[in-house]
């Protein structure tokens, strides 16, 4: 399995110091946020121009690192029909982008329930973004994966089943644990139902349980790890582990060497 590092947790950085700085701390991959989140902006969006587009693609292969993903994470079923449209014109704009850099993979998520509408007619609206978007990235030769979110509509594993079952096809999957395990869950049940789905994975911690909890630091949560890369490799993945650092969020406090160096020798006995 392949090191890698998601973008987001050096959100302060230009993508391309983010790339020189991951090669640097030994990673082998580098994951791209598109991602708008409360405390940070994307490094790359739909908009993002051509030349940068070409220039993060050199910078990754002049620094021996891939690029294993692009976070195209918005909101698909929020409660008007206008916005549903933009965030999948969003995500498909993000595949166009992976295929620019050579991302082999876009995930996504459904976004939290909206207020006052009915489960099914979201899980509808979900499903039909799904189909709509996963369109889009299979014409284009690109994985369109799911990310299970707590809190989130699409937020629990047996989520996964019910999708394929109304959708009547089988889906990706990118595989965060620590969304499960802060619910509840067993993140190694959803290796056993659907690992030869999974097309991509996010190393984050968790501890405590939703709405309740943190993502702390790798190793100070409720994860196992080693448990969980066994049961991948017996699964047949052979993907990249990314560090998805988000525990400033919860009061952790390390620096931006910290972060990769500690990420990355979190994953060294991994990823042999």
């Amino acid at each position: 399995m392949l090191a890698g590092f998601h973008s987001v947790g050096l959100s302060a950085d230009p993508i391309l110091t983010v790339i020189q700085r991951a090669a640097a701390a030994g990673y082998d991959a580098i994951e791209l946020n598109a991602e708008t989140l409360p405390w940070t902006g994307p490094h790359v969006t739909p908009a993002t121009p051509p030349e940068e587009r070409a220039a993060i693609r050199e910078a990754a292969a002049l620094n021996g690192l891939v690029i294993s993903a692009v976070g195209a994470h918005v909101a698909m079923v929020e409660d008007d029909a206008e916005a549903r449209r933009k965030a999948i014109a969003f995500v498909d704009g993000c595949t166009d982008l992976a295929v620019d850099v050579g991302a082999p993979v876009v995930h996504i998520l459904s976004g939290p329930a909206p207020a006052g509408v009915p489960e099914a007619t979201a899980w509808k609206w979900f499903a039909d973004a799904v189909v709509a978007t996963s369109s889009h990235a299979d014409s284009r030769g690109v994985s369109l994966a799911i990310e299970a979110i707590a809190g989130h509509l699409f937020h629990r594993i047996d989520d996964y089943s019910r999708l394929a079952a109304d959708l009547g096809a089988g889906i990706k999957v990118n595989f965060d644990p620590s969304h499960l395990i802060v619910q509840g869950e067993d993140p190694a049940r959803l290796v056993a139902e659907h690992g030869p789905d999974i097309v991509h994975v996010h190393m984050k911690d968790g501890a405590g349980r939703y709405p309740a909890f943190t993502f702390p630091l790798l190793g100070q949560g409720a994860i196992d790890f080693a448990g969980l890369v066994k049961d991948l490799r017996g699964a047949g993945y052979d993907g990249v582990l990314s560090v998805e650092y988000e525990a400033q969020v919860y009061g952790f406090r390390e620096t931006g060497d910290e972060i990769l160096v500690n990420g990355r020798n979190y994953l060294k006995d991994l990823t042999i």
